[in-house]
């Protein structure tokens, strides 16, 4: 027995020296491996990139779902949860619960290798999802033991905690509680009742097999075993467990809470981002801030897709989506039985385009139907609603009006439908037409709000900056300023008759005309801008010669390389081809008085793991100190932009864009309409406080029709948004008076100073040394020695 007992004492002996010698030996191994406790101090969390307007309103979300907590913020109901079900003594133990390893290990050799039970303590678990290794190893058991005890001497319990609850993933893309909180219930983790905080307690063993949506019966009894943990621990009632216990789950995935859906401009976001700091855009918790004003975006939005909606109805309705889909004849048979399980699934995977609801339609009658919408619910459309729907024959021709909803429509048809006044709904279509808005702060560059087409989930593609497309007439006042810089002057008279000009190598001749094929004779310089005729733009370039013309526009920052090296610059035409932001950008010089600046849309990246990364230090328009901003550069002379300025404004009081003035009843608006060729019609205007550029079109080309000018959906788009965005004429920026300016009457038919008491004296503002002569010093035109002081060009 002493042989016996004396071989047991040495064994054990031995077997603890060797256990002592191993651990010994591990930790000099692996400690060099392990990172410093400190690190974890400065974790980088897993958030997603998240973009904001200027006034703080989130505009979308990429990657991700994780929001950051405190531990303040952490119910402490959720935290007995968590604890009672995975790390009962975790304010207790140093990192590693020996209780709980001992346990483990038994299982390990009463079991041949198996474990039911984990020996893992939050903060060794904190470190496994911080790692990424979830390979099952001991040397990473190891790690984790030996680093978890070096994180309990560096962090508290709570950050240790806290830190836990921000990165563990709960399935559906959210990480973190408060990400859970707001993915599965809509809310807030404070929000929350017991049966909920005891399912997302139990997520994060299993958060993609075993979250609620995805494995709901894994999830319940997962949840119950959290409710039984608790209850062991007393840390809920008896009364408590039973009530949780038998909730039902009203867990599903809740979309992002976007405040401001200005999607266009959130991919314009998205893609500078990736391009700057690749995948890692997704992942590292960027906060970008835009210059959007959510006002402003808002009524953008609303403007384009009501405007392009009143386009397509004046130009007829093209029929359903689809007609008599299946399950129509079942329908038909039997009514009773419920609607077809295609009616239900087409409906729920027909997306809303705009303003356009999809809907089915299950009764017809000659002044009304009844029509099923996406929640299944039935809405009856009346006459009213129904009455626009003339045929769409082609662009220019609609068919008659109809006289029974039977002439339209027939049940089991696929239509859209839009909400109408007092609750009402109407027949609706989608456009076929796009369009875009850019507006602009003159003052900075900065995009103040931005529409690319009439729904961006139906269409990415972003027509405000990515399509090029002839601005036609809008294109004008760029060579009109050059011309002006150039020794013209707004009382220049230009003979508006037809012109015939030498073709090609076939020896044909080009003859150039004006809209409507009305001549006006010999007109001075701003009336031929402001009524936008083509003729004296023809020769304007004529004598500024179209070099020099393509030399001076290249100071609003075109690139010029394709442009037509002829008279098609007149009519904006031929190869010239602009985005609406390009453009939106050029008239910006002409409202801050001659500046060049330059459009951006971020104002600064920051993140929840750093400190920020960009601040924009946009080119600034400043007529005292700029302080630590650039100062823009003057490309227009800033007399000459006064005066185009002018002419601009006569644009809206008594040219192509009196439907603003008329509309709007303000006296600060300027801008210029352009149409090329029935198949572009943009409109360009701006007070000196904001610029906006509105363009609609096909995206083949295709002609908008015969009736359809700048003067048409692109002013009435201007003109709703202008209404929202503008502030009040009395806070509008006048733009100051430059010196050597003077202003005098002038004959209008001749462009000459008048006479004392002439009646038809008109008043014109000149550049001091342009200004024509008193009418006493003009010489006789038919005196061969001199040189009249006002030709007809």
């Amino acid at each position: 027995m002493r042989r016996l007992g004396s071989f047991i004492l040495w064994s054990s002996a031995t077997l603890v020296c060797g256990t002592c010698l191993v651990l010994a030996a591990a930790y000099l191994y692996l400690n060099p491996q392990v990172p410093d406790a400190e690190s974890f101090r400065n974790v980088k969390l897993r958030a997603p990139l998240s973009i904001y307007s200027a006034d703080g309103k989130l505009i979308q979300e990429f990657g991700e779902r994780l929001v950051p907590v405190t531990f303040d913020q952490i119910p402490p109901l959720f935290v007995r949860a968590l604890l009672d079900t995975e790390d009962k003594r975790f304010f207790e133990h140093g990192g590693i619960d020996l209780i709980t390893l001992a346990n483990a290990t038994w299982q390990l050799v009463r079991n041949k290798g198996s474990i039911r039970t984990g020996a893992s303590t939050i903060t060794m678990q904190l470190v496994k999802n911080i790692s990424g290794d979830t390979e099952v190893r001991f040397i990473r058991k190891f790690k984790e033991m030996l680093l978890a005890l070096k994180i309990e001497q560096e962090l508290s319990k709570q950050e240790i905690l806290t830190l836990y609850l921000n990165i563990i993933p709960f399935g559906k893309h959210a990480f973190g509680i408060q990400a859970a909180a707001n993915t599965y219930y809509g809310k807030t983790v404070d929000q929350l009742d017991l049966a909920q905080l005891a399912m997302l307690a139990g997520i994060p063993q299993a958060p993609e097999a075993g979250n609620p949506i995805n494995g709901p019966e894994r999830a319940i009894a997962r949840r119950n075993l959290v409710l039984t943990r608790m209850r062991e621990q007393d840390s809920i009632s008896a009364e408590d467990y039973r009530l949780a216990t038998s909730a039902p789950i009203t867990a599903q995935v809740y979309a992002r809470k976007i405040e401001l859906p200005a999607l266009y401009l959130a991919e314009m976001v998205r893609k500078r981002l990736l391009q700057q700091l690749g995948s890692n855009a997704y992942t590292e918790g960027y906060i970008v801030r835009t210059t959007i004003n959510s006002r402003m975006q808002v009524a953008a939005e609303n403007a384009v897709t009501q405007k392009l909606n009143e386009y397509d109805r004046r130009h007829g309705y093209r029929g359903p989506e689809a007609r008599s889909i299946q399950g129509t004849d079942q329908y038909n048979a039997a009514p009773e039985y419920g609607y077809p399980t295609n009616w239900l699934s087409t409906l729920a995977n027909a997306k809303v385009s705009g303003d356009q609801h999809p809907a089915i339609v299950i009764a017809v009658r000659d002044q009304d139907i009844d029509v099923l919408t996406t929640n299944h619910t039935v809405a009856t459309i009346d006459w009213e609603g129904l009455r626009w729907a003339r045929a769409y024959i082609n662009v220019n021709t609609r068919g008659r009006t109809p006289k029974i909803a039977t002439d339209l429509l027939e049940t089991g048809d696929l239509i859209r439908i839009e909400k109408g006044p007092e609750g009402t709904w109407k027949l609706g279509q989608v456009p076929a037409i796009q369009g875009a808005l850019v507006s602009l702060d003159p003052v900075n560059g900065a995009v103040r709000a931005l529409v690319g087409g009439y729904d961006f989930n139906s269409k990415q593609f972003n027509h405000a900056t990515q399509a090029r497309r002839q601005p036609g007439s809008n294109f004008k006042p760029f060579f009109y300023a050059g011309a002006l810089e150039n020794g013209l002057t707004a009382a220049s008279i230009y003979n508006d008759a037809p012109v015939v000009l030498p073709g090609g190598e076939q020896e044909e001749v080009y003859r150039p005309t004006n809209s409507g094929d009305v001549f006006r004779g010999n007109i001075r310089l701003r009336e031929a801008l402001y009524r936008s005729i083509n003729l004296v733009s023809l020769r304007v370039i004529l004598d500024f010669g179209a070099q020099n013309a393509i030399d001076y526009v290249k100071r609003f920052g075109f690139d010029t390389s394709n442009f037509p090296r002829n008279v098609q610059l007149a009519f904006g035409g031929g190869t010239i081809a602009l985005t609406p932001m390009e453009v939106a950008t050029g008239y910006a010089a002409f409202a801050n008085g001659g500046y060049k600046v330059e459009p951006y849309f971020i104002t600064e990246i920051d993140s929840i793991n750093a400190d920020p990364i960009f601040l924009a230090q946009p080119k600034t328009v400043c007529h005292t100190d700029c302080g630590d901003l650039p100062q823009a550069e003057q490309i227009i002379e800033p007399r000459v932009a006064y005066i185009m300025n002018s002419i601009l404004g006569d644009v809206i009081r008594r040219g192509t864009g009196t439907k603003a003035i008329r509309a709007l009843q303000r006296q600060d608006l300027k801008g210029k309409t352009g149409t090329t060729n029935d198949a572009d019609i943009w409109f360009s205007g701006f007070t000196h406080d904001l610029v906006a550029t509105t363009w609609a079109g096909f995206g083949d080309n295709s002609s908008v029709g015969a009736r359809e000018y700048g003067s048409t959906t692109p002013i009435e788009t201007w003109i709703a948004y202008m209404r929202e965005a503008l502030p009040a004429e009395a806070d509008s920026t006048v733009l100051p008076l430059p010196d050597r300016m003077v202003t005098l009457m002038i004959n209008p038919t001749t462009g000459l100073r008048s006479e004392a008491g002439d009646p038809d004296g008109i008043f014109e503002m000149f550049r001091e040394e342009f200004a024509p002569p008193p009418a006493a010093d003009v010489v006789d035109p038919t005196d061969t020695k001199s040189r009249p002081l006002q030709q007809v060009f």
